[in-house]
């Protein structure tokens, strides 16, 4: 799988969340600065809550905006251990398998590419800690919650 082409198609995903989420901020913000939504009295609250709302829009972008700008910047090289940027594909014990993209930033992001699905995972998450350093043919056990899941590395790209 081209490691190029999947980082193409997270790209492009993110920037059309990016789309999605100015539209959401831009609604927000209209809607917190209404002069109908400002409220006669301390009992309403609905520009106080459009006004929360419209922060929480604009944390979401700029947080996708730093994910797109990561995203960006990689330079997808080969590699035979799991690491930043790399592609791994896992099977479980019932011969089910995922592909995931390990990379610094959008975790829980999902794409097609090639006809698959691969999901972007973080270092930071337990899967992603447990796949720093491994190789092709190398277990991981998972914890997740309180069952113990376990994997084979299929590939490594």
């Amino acid at each position: 799988m081209n490691k190029q082409s999947v980082i193409n198609h997270i790209i492009t995903q993110l920037e059309a969340n990016i789309s999605v989420a100015q539209q959401a901020v831009d609604v927000a913000r209209d809607t917190a600065t209404h002069k109908d939504c400002l409220g006669s009295s301390k009992y309403e609250t609905m520009g106080t809550e459009a006004s929360y709302l419209a922060k929480g829009q604009g944390e979401r972008l700029l947080e996708l905006q730093r994910a797109l700008a990561c995203f960006k910047q990689l330079s997808p090289q080969p590699c035979t251990t799991a690491k930043l940027v790399s592609l791994v594909t896992l099977e479980d014990e019932q011969g089910k398998s995922q592909t995931l993209l390990l990379a610094g930033d959008a975790g829980g992001l999902k794409v097609e590419a090639q006809g698959t699905t691969i999901t972007v995972i973080t270092p930071q998450s337990p899967l992603g800690r447990s796949l720093m350093g491994k190789s092709i043919g190398d277990d991981i056990e998972l914890k997740i919650s309180g069952k113990t899941n376990y994997f084979e590395v299929i590939d490594v790209a």
